[in-house]
């Protein structure tokens, strides 16, 4: 019977805290399977048996030198590549699938030995990436069935190299209905806005701070919470973060990393979510845990956010614009029954197309039709 290795990137350690969306993809859709994880490293958060985990070696060693691994010519890649993956692709059987998450250079190299070896590649993209790949990676690539995160990326991708694939999905990402569950009731006596995820430039903090600094002046009343950190896990401060302190309202707090049960309390004490990224944020996790648990979501009009708001449960704004951020968390903020009827369409469309049991079904669908 054919094994499923997941590989995950060499930055992406397989843990609650100090892993990231691919990680906690990886968990939750794998939860009831057998396909063996394999990453730089672990922990026991997720509840996965050790004999399901591979920690492959180098990998970690990879991670540090892969903004410039990545950018070296596709002969040299794959010198370099063969040189990690041979004391896995010893641990493979022929038949075996293995799928690699957003490293297209991984997947190209892999699928250069894959006839070799007997076994099959994929690669799933959470990100744009791939509009990076070098000609070689590309044309390793050619066969290789690709997954994307959001159709955005998959259209994103088809622009950039038309007709070039020949065989792509679309598998969306999921939050987990039973740690992030339904807040029936709402009381705060002051409506508070949240956002949940890494604070660096592109996801926007800013563009948030300014709208709560906006409502400040106006005398609307609300706070904001911010949670997250540079990256996972125990992150150092960035300069952006420091600034982010140093400029924030007094209606906003920041709050630091929050991750499990912690996180998903917070979101049922909060009123309204926001996602103001200013680049094409591919399908990120955070919103979707905010419809789990029924809050309503102003996000930007920008990349896989439409996409995932087509079924209600939020509002959609312009990016980097804090005045019409502000406009749209004042509706929110003075409009109870509004802002409870938007968060009861999140959470219908959290269940009809965003559990992670739906994301499981349509991975089990790709996986099936690719291995026959």
């Amino acid at each position: 019977m054919a094994t499923i290795y997941h590989l995950l990137d060499e930055a992406e350690a397989f843990s609650e805290r100090d892993g990231g969306a691919i990680s906690r993809w990886a968990a939750n859709v794998l939860s009831e399977g057998s396909e063996i994880v394999v990453c730089p490293s672990y922990d026991s958060s997720w509840g996965f048996a050790v004999d399901r985990l591979y920690k492959m070696p180098y990998w970690q060693l990879v991670d540090r030198f892969h903004p410039v691994l990545y950018r070296l010519p596709w002969p040299l890649q794959k010198a370099v590549y063969r040189q990690v993956f041979p004391e896995f692709l010893r641990t493979l059987r022929k038949g075996d699938l293995v799928y690699v998450h957003n490293r297209p250079e991984s997947a190209a190299v892999l699928a250069t030995i894959a006839g070799q070896y007997g076994i099959t590649v994929m690669l799933h993209m959470h990100n744009s990436l791939l509009l990076q790949a070098n000609r070689g990676q590309l044309n390793a690539l050619r066969k290789v069935p690709i997954v994307f995160c959001s159709d955005f990326i998959r259209r994103e991708a088809d622009a950039a190299y038309p007709n070039h694939f020949q065989t792509t999905f679309v598998v969306y990402n999921g939050a987990d209905g039973e740690k992030f569950k339904l807040a029936e009731e709402r009381n705060n006596p002051v409506p508070t806005v949240v956002y949940t995820g890494r604070l660096v430039p592109y996801k926007g903090v800013h563009v948030l701070l300014e709208a709560m600094r906006i409502l400040e002046k106006r005398g609307i009343d609300a706070i904001c919470k911010v949670v997250g950190g540079s990256g996972f896990g125990n992150s150092a401060p960035t300069r952006y973060i420091r600034n982010l302190m140093r400029r924030k309202p007094d209606n906003t707090e920041l709050v630091g990393y929050v991750v499990g049960d912690a996180l998903a309390e917070l979101l049922k004490r909060a009123d309204i979510f926001c996602a103001p990224s200013i680049w094409n944020d591919p399908f990120p996790l955070a919103p979707l845990e905010a419809f789990a648990t029924g809050l309503p979501v102003v996000a930007s009009n920008t990349g896989g956010l439409p996409e995932m708001l087509k079924h209600g449960g939020g509002v959609l704004v312009p990016p980097s614009d804090p005045e019409a951020l502000a406009e749209a968390l004042t509706k929110m903020i003075e409009d109870p029954p509004y802002r409870k009827d938007i968060g009861k369409k999140a959470y219908q469309s959290f269940v009809a197309n965003f559990s992670w049991g739906n994301v499981r079904d349509q991975y089990r669908r790709v996986v099936q039709e690719v291995m026959g």
